[in-house]
């Protein structure tokens, strides 16, 4: 256990996936009192409006038993996107920058700590970061929870495990996740194939070549349209693995 200074505020980043709220009851199991930055700690959401369903069902029912913060992205993802008829980037990554990270560091009161849920699994990903009196720490890292730790610290407190979250236009998806969106929510996938397709018209008009951009990512690269992608194998019975896409910084 890492003692936190009361000197200095402390955040958690919340994105109402498993890694954020074991991080929640982590920290109250230390003896934080979730609610103040100063005296606890205060968790805080960035509503984006491109999440999940699943992950904004999940949110409401975790705000009505313990105190959590809202904040309101000033436009939508998705709307910011089609109007500049763009798409998340993998490289730039304007999409957290923008909609997550900028919105949070002006909500800070400085200095402070913000508390990442990053689980053991991912030390790699945790990097020494010290900007604008924001210092970064990593509860589960220094607890040594990983991501089966973080499931069983939240069945412990007596709540389901929430879904990975990510945002359903999220460019580090894999195909596994595009059929899941297409058969269960199959209207967010056609607002996702109409980004796509403005995007590829934007392009087009911009004198670029290499379409659907988005969909390649580290593992497997696709290079085709997303109803394309989507709609192969559609009916095999295991649609996708629970931890198939890799994280994007968003996804806690």
């Amino acid at each position: 256990m890492k003692n936190y200074p009361s000197v200095m505020n402390k955040y958690l980043s919340f994105g109402g996936g498993v890694n954020s709220v074991a991080m929640y009851f982590l920290l109250m199991d230390q003896g934080m009192e979730p609610g103040d930055p100063d005296k606890g700690f205060e968790a805080v959401f960035v509503d984006h409006g491109t999440d999940w369903p699943e992950t904004y069902e999940y949110v409401e029912m975790f705000k009505s038993k313990y105190p959590l913060t809202v904040l309101k992205s000033k436009k939508v993802l998705y709307e910011y996107s089609w109007d500049y008829g763009i798409f998340p980037s993998r490289v730039a990554r304007w999409c957290t920058r923008i909609h997550k990270s900028e919105i949070l560091t002006k909500y800070h009161q400085k200095p402070c700590f913000v508390m990442i849920g990053f689980s053991s699994d991912e030390k790699h990903r945790a990097k020494i970061s010290l900007n604008d009196g924001e210092e970064c720490r990593w509860p589960l890292i220094e607890n040594e929870i990983d991501r089966n730790g973080c499931k069983q610290l939240i069945k412990k407190h007596g709540l389901p495990v929430p879904r990975k979250s990510g945002c359903y236009i999220c460019p580090f998806q894999r195909n596994g996740q595009l059929r899941e969106l297409r058969k269960r929510h199959p209207e967010l996938f056609c607002k996702l194939e109409q980004l796509e397709n403005r995007n590829n018209y934007y392009r087009a008009v911009y004198g670029s070549s290499k379409k659907w951009p988005w969909v390649i990512n580290p593992y497997y690269s696709f290079d085709r349209p997303v109803r394309e992608v989507a709609e192969k194998n559609i009916n095999q019975s295991k649609l996708w693995a629970e931890d198939e896409y890799p994280p994007c910084e968003c996804m806690l």
